[in-house]
């Protein structure tokens, strides 16, 4: 039987300065004052029977109630957020297991408590009999949703309260204790547990919050209300810091302050290196909310709007396509991504029972299937066209020509609809795909002539290459993007466009990261999109390189035989020491 948990401050022992190291996610330094908690064990489930499985039902629906409802008013801020909270919603709705749950109460008279454990017992264990990453993953996400559930039918409350900006320290965190919090609040994080691929560390990045994780036992260590200091990008954290580090972390913070400025007034500059060679700068969205932060950083476009993100919010679509057309249109492309729905982003009403979602009825696939929901997407693509020239539209998850060709013809027949119900689009709209299988980057040179643009996404290409899910702890350390399998697929696609004359971009995590930057453009792309943040740090990188040299580093990083290999050798390229 396991013990449930629910937050309670620390009883720290911790006395002098200490330093601690762990993963850090999110780069900042911060000063303040420490918020923390650990999660307790509040009680352990009782494997009770009940005389009155009636009331014990009541007490478990009003539970699920209250659970669904405190969800409910989460209102998520990234695509990221969206898709977690879809992962506790649909479980929380799925009819088999609150089915197994209510005949747990009222059949075999279990607790209401009882009946939750028992029916996520056998839920997660299923799941993990599958031997797949991606349930793996998302047992961890079941647990946090049981363990609300179990808060409620007892009574107890939940989550973190802050009377204070205030750095949080804790052993762990659960991705709806972040969500639930207000972000002004939240200095920095430092946990226990957790690693760079885990929800709460995508969810801070996402936020642009400070944080430390895998740091061990710090939460232990700490007195509520301590003072600490920070550098999240070296992963350094001093516990009650002396005066002379204070100093020394607030001129860190002071000179990363500083250098945000000027890299916020280079954001007007081009990305041009020092021989002169042009980079554009794109900005990834999951909304038009996104387009203030792209003008700001001096996007030169939206390379990927991720449009699946307005479905799992319950937004308008049409009216964030048209405002996107107007306010960026003017400043370059505006890249629309078909809904890439399916695998880990399940929207309300959606029935996904598959072994392997990642690999299965997902994006194009699952839209090809559902054509009057596709078709209404794509007629709202097309009206925005008619507001800016500059709107394109992309398809994710192509594995092949022939899926591109059917997908393709599909758009063809919405824009003969569009033209016999009067409806204006620009018939010139360009049409593009996304390259993130081995299957269609291998063949990316027959794809470009079907397609005016591709654009790699690497997150997903370097899982399916080197058959590594990033999302799962265990084997994480295999999640290699300079792995000579991926850099030989996106070279071999840089030339196919090439020799085509087909734009190329790159629109993963890959491209925000600066240590990237000389490989990616020395490999031949000369379009990268990524957050807004990333842009300026991103922008400046490429006016200190030279393309000649970045071209030859590239060329042998190609001979190199191992990711190990090709990590050193970057490195010693961005020190200056190649």
């Amino acid at each position: 039987m396991r013990a449930r948990y629910s937050l309670s401050g620390s009883i720290g022992y911790n006395h002098g300065m200490v330093e601690k190291k762990g993963i850090g996610v999110f780069p900042g330094v911060v000063t303040g004052r420490a918020a923390v908690f650990r999660h307790t064990i509040l009680e352990n489930v009782e494997h009770s029977l009940s005389e009155d499985p009636q009331s014990e039902l009541a007490a478990f629906e009003e539970a699920l109630s209250r659970v669904l409802s405190e969800l409910h008013a989460i209102k998520p801020t990234t695509k990221d957020e969206a898709d977690i909270l879809a992962v506790y919603e649909s479980m929380l709705s799925d009819p088999d297991f609150l089915a197994l749950i209510r005949e747990n109460i009222t059949e075999r008279r279990y607790s209401a408590s009882w009946a939750v454990e028992a029916a996520t017992e056998k839920y997660t264990a299923a799941l993990a009999a599958l031997g797949d990453s991606y349930f793996a993953e998302r047992i961890a996400d079941i647990r946090d949703a049981e363990v609300r559930l179990l808060h409620a039918i007892a009574g107890v409350g939940g989550g973190i309260e802050l009377t204070e900006p205030s750095i949080i320290i804790a052993d762990y965190l659960t991705p709806s204790e972040l969500m639930e919090l207000e972000k002004s609040d939240i200095l920095g994080l430092l946990l226990d547990s957790g690693g760079p691929t885990s929800h709460v560390a995508i969810l801070a990045h996402s936020d642009e919050i400070p944080v430390i994780l895998g740091i061990g036992d710090i939460s232990t260590d700490v007195e509520d209300g301590a003072m600490i200091a920070m550098d999240a990008k070296e992963g350094i954290a001093i516990i009650d810091p002396d005066e002379k580090t204070l100093r020394s972390f607030r001129a860190r913070k002071g000179i990363a302050a500083r250098t945000e400025k000027e890299l916020r007034k280079e954001a007007e500059l081009p990305a041009i290196t020092l021989d002169g060679h042009r980079i554009h700068l794109m900005c990834n969205i999951e909304g038009a909310e996104g387009i203030d932060g792209a003008i700001a950083a001096g996007a030169d476009g939206i390379g990927l709007f991720r449009t699946e993100f307005l479905v799992l919010q319950h937004m308008d679509g049409e009216s964030a396509y048209d405002e996107a057309a107007r306010r960026m249109g003017s400043y370059g492309p505006v890249t629309f991504r078909t809904y890439d729905l399916g695998g880990d982003k399940v929207a309300d009403g959606m029935s996904f029972e598959e072994e392997n979602p990642i690999l299965g009825w997902r994006a194009v696939r699952y839209c090809m299937e559902n054509r009057d929901f596709f078709r209404s997407q794509l007629v709202s693509i097309l009206k925005a066209s008619s507001l800016s020239k500059s709107v394109r539209i992309m398809f994710p998850m192509i594995s092949g020509s022939e899926e591109l060709m059917d997908v393709i013809a599909f758009l063809d027949e919405v824009k003969k609809e569009c033209r016999r119900n009067g409806i204006a689009f620009n018939e010139e709209m360009k049409v593009g795909t996304m390259i993130e299988t081995p299957s269609a980057a291998i063949t990316s040179d027959i794809i470009a002539k079907h397609v005016d643009f591709m654009s790699i996404g690497t997150n997903d290409l370097i899982q399916y290459t080197i058959a590594v899910d990033r999302g799962n702890e265990r084997i994480a350390h295999l999640y290699r993007p300079l792995h000579p399998a991926v850099i030989r697929l996106m070279k071999h696609v840089a030339e196919a466009g090439r020799s085509n004359g087909v734009p190329v971009s790159i629109c993963g995590e890959m491209a925000g990261q600066a240590e990237y930057v000389p490989l990616l453009i020395g490999l031949g792309f000369d379009e990268l999109s990524m957050s807004a943040h990333s842009i300026l740090e991103v922008r400046r990188r490429i006016r200190g390189l030279d393309m000649a040299s970045c071209v030859d580093f590239a060329d042998r990083v190609l001979s190199l035989p191992d990711a190990t290999s090709i990590e050193k050798a970057l490195k010693e390229f961005n020190d200056g020491k190649a």
